[in-house]
């Protein structure tokens, strides 16, 4: 028999009684939690919750996260489990994240402009990320810098709770220590530039993600 597994997005009209037959090679039930402040360009959260049928051997789990400047962050953890209608109730545990400094540095980019960014946990990465936002049927671009765990740099294309990513470029290195000023102006580090990898689009970004094209 096929696995069947409870489809749901936040925003959306769910009914956990009609779960949907997976086809392969889902081969798996998925839920992703996501968290984020992109809306907001403050402390303030904005979460949702997926669930679906999924491919394991093409789907992320467990924890990855962008922090573009100590308030534009994107958080998203997930659960994979292999038993019919197994994601009906399964919530990815979010564990508490060290806001511990680390020691490490990167650039940050959003409005209105960059600066430096004193990375904290596990964020050990610096990621450039070039992409779209999907929400609604309505796509936009998205461009920014600044620090990521290790698991954020494998993101092609991401159904989460909130937004579809859908990423053209992801591109990291090593974190550096960190300076002892905070402030820089240098639009590169390590081998990247960021005006090399980002198509030439209009220069504008909605309000909804306080992140700017340097």
């Amino acid at each position: 028999m096929p696995l069947t597994c409870f489809y749901c997005k936040s925003g959306e009209s769910c009914f956990h009684n009609l779960p949907q037959i997976c086809s392969s090679p889902q081969d798996a039930c998925i839920i992703v939690q996501e968290h984020n402040t992109l809306a907001f360009q403050s402390s303030m959260w904005n979460g949702g919750t997926y669930q679906s049928c999924a491919n394991s051997r093409q789907s992320l789990t467990g924890f990855l996260a962008f922090y573009f400047g100590a308030t534009v962050t994107v958080e998203i953890r997930s659960e994979i489990c292999k038993t019919n209608d197994c994601n009906a109730h399964l919530m990815p545990i979010r564990q508490a994240i060290s806001n511990i400094r680390n020691g490490l540095q990167c650039p940050a980019c959003y409005a209105p402009g960059f600066e430096s960014y004193e990375s904290t946990g596990g964020a050990d990465q610096c990621a450039v990320v070039v992409g779209m936002l999907a929400q609604g049927g309505v796509a936009i671009p998205f461009a920014g810098w600044g620090c990521a765990t290790r698991a954020a740099c494998g993101i092609k294309t991401l159904e989460s709770g909130v937004f579809t990513y859908k990423l053209t470029n992801v591109q990291c290195s090593p974190a550096p220590k960190a300076q002892t000023s905070s402030a820089t102006r240098t639009l590169a580090w390590g081998p990247f530039i960021l005006g090399s990898i980002v198509p030439r689009v209009p220069l504008f970004l909605p309000a909804l993600l306080g992140l700017c094209l340097c």
